[in-house]
Order: structure tokens, then sequence, then C-alpha cells
């Protein structure tokens, strides 16, 4: 219980602030899971899961349009909070999300009822609920812009860029599609422009894993 209580002080601002009952109820009903690499999860439609804390590891929250595609919003990784999972608590907005584990992950969830009864009890859950949906919505907005007004070049260089900051090395293992996943385009594209951006000795390619030569001029594109 100690172990919980440490990581509810570290994700959450308004812990303090809570009143020793209402800290109870929250770590009685919190639940902890071991979700193995490639688990999905889905969220929306008027069900909410709740708050979840990725204690360890790393999971990529996503879109998933009709044909089956999808496009990657973002990452969660060690002690994120994936609040969007209860934005449906906020009256008139629910969105449908997915999330798959890109690593084996441990979960702690926070079940929609006793989040719930904080978010109407107490006033600083409530306005830390607000703002972090409101930044995460602020966010995929500018990722929708990004999609709609960038290049697929420039966003298959920030994808990289991004894959390489997780790595926290130059060298990394990605498929061509899962690039093509988090720059929202087709695998074929995402194949020419990786040999383009070989040819221009901005990476070097492997079989299922890229290099980056340059992160610099890949950062200008």
């Amino acid at each position: 219980m100690a172990e919980l209580t440490e990581i509810f002080r570290r994700s959450f601002p308004f812990w303090e602030e809570l009143s020793a009952e209402q800290k109870e109820l929250m770590e009685l009903g919190t639940t902890r899971t071991l979700c193995e690499k490639k688990t999905r999860l889905h969220f929306g439609g008027g069900e909410c899961a709740g708050v979840q804390i990725i204690e360890k590891g790393r999971a990529r929250i996503f879109l998933t349009s009709p044909n089956g595609g999808d496009i990657t919003l973002f990452r969660l990784m060690d002690g994120d909070v994936s609040i969007l999972s209860a934005a449906c608590m906020l009256n008139g907005m629910d969105v449908e999300l997915d999330m798959e584990m890109e690593t084996d992950c441990v979960v702690y969830t926070i079940p929609k009822k006793v989040y719930k009864r904080l978010y109407d009890e107490n006033g600083a859950v409530k306005d830390y609920t607000v703002e972090m949906v409101s930044e995460k919505f602020s966010d995929m907005m500018w990722l929708f812009n990004q999609f709609v007004f960038s290049n697929v070049a420039s966003r298959l260089a920030g994808v990289l860029l991004e894959h390489r900051a997780m790595a926290e090395s130059d060298e990394f293992p990605v498929t061509h599609e899962a690039l093509a996943r988090d720059a929202g385009t087709a695998r074929e594209v995402v194949s020419r422009l990786l040999k383009q951006f070989q040819t221009e000795g901005l990476v070097r390619l492997g079989r299922g894993k890229v290099e980056v030569l340059d992160a610099g001029k890949l950062g200008q594109i």
C-alpha cells in the first residue's frame, strides 16, 4: 500500500488535497494489472475505463479507422497517466481510443465509479481532470494539423527522431509498417522516403531497424 501511495503522490498533484477517506477509497479501489506486449484495450463508446497509470512500460494510444487503419496520437511511458480513458466523465464528451502495449506493462487502474466520486466531491480533482483532458485534446489538434498541413517527409522525419529518443540510441528496431502508422501514411510511401533519406545520408537501413546518421538534418526537413 505504501508503494501505491507513492505512485499516487507522484502522478496526481491533487493527492495531498484529498481527505483521508478519499485517499483510502482510491487506494482500495485501484487494481494492478500486468499487460503483456501487444495487449490492446479500447476506450469510449459510452464506457469509461477510469484512469490508468503506466507504472512501467510503454503504450501507444491511437485512433482506428473503419477500414482498419490507425493513426498514432501519443505514447505513454513510465509514470504517465492515461486521462483520456476517463474523458466521458465530462458532460457531452466522449472519444473512442485504443491502447496497445508496445512492451510488457504494469498498469494501475482507478475504476470509473471511484474516480467519478472523487471528481464530483473534490474541486482539485475536477480542475486537474479538465486541465489534463483539455491539454491532450490540444495536443491531438496540433497532431491533426500536422497531418493536414505538413508534408509526409517532414512527418516521417519527426517520427524517426521520436523513435530515436525513445530508444536512446541512433540505431533502433522498427518496421516500415510501424513508421507508416505513426506518420499517418502508407507503408509504400514510407519505404520510398526511407530510401531517399538513405541516399541523402540521413539514415542507414537494416532488416527491421533504422540508424539515424544525421539527426540535425532530419529535424530540418
